[in-house]
């Protein structure tokens, strides 16, 4: 392991998208974002809707996120996501969809008792932080 560097491992159900050494993680946190770097004290935390950045060396890696925790050990991060995709691996324009569809719900929840608003706000929200990442790339 390199001085100043630390293992992280951002994790999805469906695959593990980063394990590697880097220099920093910049993390959504529940109750607000967090760095960490090398050396950290150890701590367990819930993740909200936001951008995750991991810095290793001079290159930024963005990634959208959905929420989950995350899980700060001595000598490794461990980001267990619902759902992460780099800035890179983003569809802008079905993301753009999704939110136009979520919006679309939510202007419609008065008239119709069957949508759930707040599963509407939720999808709102993914979907314009993963057009945010996009455009951040």
């Amino acid at each position: 392991m390199a001085e100043n560097t630390f293992h992280v491992e951002v994790i999805t159900p469906e695959k593990v998208l980063i394990s590697d050494e880097v220099n920093s993680v910049e993390v959504p946190g529940a109750h607000g974002e967090f760095q960490i770097l090398t050396g950290h004290t150890p701590f367990l935390t819930s993740l909200k809707i936001g951008l995750l950045t991991v810095t290793k060396g001079v290159e930024k890696i963005l990634i959208s996120i959905s929420g989950g925790y995350c899980e700060v050990m001595p000598e490794k991060t461990t980001i267990l996501a619902h759902t992460a995709e780099t800035a890179k691996q983003i569809d802008k324009a079905r993301a753009e969809a999704a939110r136009k569809r979520a919006q679309s719900r939510i202007d419609n929840a008065e008239k119709d008792s069957s949508i759930d608003i707040d599963r509407a706000q939720l999808a709102l929200l993914r979907a314009i932080n993963r057009i945010k990442t996009k455009n951040m790339k």
